[in-house]
């Protein structure tokens, strides 16, 4: 299993606040993709200059479902349900049943292994939709929490199958912003974190007092 460290070393003046995000997982649906978005899984407030602050992960992650739920930039989407999964078991969970009554959401869902493409989990929609609601689908991670974090997310159609693909990268932001909030990654200031081909490593980024962001690798 993948473990990454992150250090984030502020060389301002004064303090200043981030935000962690992995970055949208390759989702599609019947081939065709599907529009992700990525939610603050980490944030980190009030880095002091010569405080680094340090967090470490794994690669692993779960599917989240969420509902009553809209996929909007700057909402807060709730976890209200994770599910644990393994891409490299190609893990599919099956929505066999939803509800909502007097605003308590309940699931039943099915396992099954080897059903997913390579290097993805997937989740197949058999359930239909409670009527009015929207749902949320996605994964969660956990980041510097006890607790799995929304961590990308999508609008679902019921009686469909999305397959996801996790990717090792993600995006550091300036800025404080509350864990679960959907962000436009597009129109924030911050650097690409990339993982990708190393299992066990430390990034180390760097903000300059004059803004600008710097990422240094190292095995682990």
């Amino acid at each position: 299993m993948a473990v990454w460290t992150i250090e984030i070393v502020n060389r301002g003046a004064k303090a200043r606040s981030y935000a962690l995000l992995p970055a949208p997982p390759d989702v599609t649906q019947d081939g065709a993709p599907v529009t992700v978005w990525s939610v603050v899984c980490a944030p980190f407030d009030y880095v002091e200059p010569k405080e680094p602050r340090v967090t470490t992960f794994s690669e692993t992650v779960q599917a989240l479902v969420s509902f009553p739920a809209a996929v909007e930039v700057d909402r807060v989407i709730k976890g209200t349900f994770t599910l644990p999964v393994n891409p490299l078991a190609r893990d599919l969970v099956s929505i066999t049943h939803m509800e909502r009554v007097r605003g308590s959401q309940s699931i039943a869902q099915e396992m099954t292994s080897g059903a997913a493409e390579p290097g993805h989990f997937a989740i197949r929609t058999d359930a239909d939709f409670p009527e009015g609601d929207g749902v949320v689908l996605g994964m969660t991670k956990q980041i510097d929490s006890t607790e799995p974090v929304p961590a990308a997310v999508f609008k679902a159609r019921p009686h469909a199958t999305y397959q996801i693909r996790p990717r090792p990268v993600f995006h550091l932001v300036e800025g404080r912003y509350v864990r679960g909030k959907v962000l436009d990654l597009s129109a924030k200031t911050g650097v690409v974190i990339d993982f990708t081909g190393r299992e066990r490593a430390r990034a180390t980024v760097v903000q300059a007092a004059d803004g600008g962001f710097s990422v240094s690798y190292e095995a682990i």
